[in-house]
Parts: structure tokens; sequence; C-alpha cells
């Protein structure tokens, strides 16, 4: 319950990176679903795990 609110704020998202069908990568939240587009996460590579850096 405590991680939805968080997600609801947009204060937390628990991100994972995915994978399209044509190869394009985006972020989406394990929580809420909300996704992000592109390659430039946070450290500017979504490719590097998201704690490292």
């Amino acid at each position: 319950m405590l991680k939805n609110l968080l997600c609801k704020m947009n204060l937390r998202h628990d991100w994972h990176i995915q994978s399209t069908e044509d190869g394009g990568r985006y972020r989406r939240c394990q929580n809420c679903g909300k996704y992000q587009e592109g390659g430039s996460g946070r450290n500017g590579n979504w490719a590097a795990p998201l704690g490292m850096g």
C-alpha cells in the first residue's frame, strides 16, 4: 500500500528496463505501470544497473 502511495505521489518508482519488439528500450515501474521512453535514464545509461554510480 505504501509503495502505491509513493508512486501516485510520484516520489518513488520501482523502475525496470524493458525492451520493445523493435529493440527500443524503456523503463517501467513494477508497482504502478508508469513508463519512460528513450534511453537516457539516471546516469544517462539505462543499460547500467540503476543502483550503480
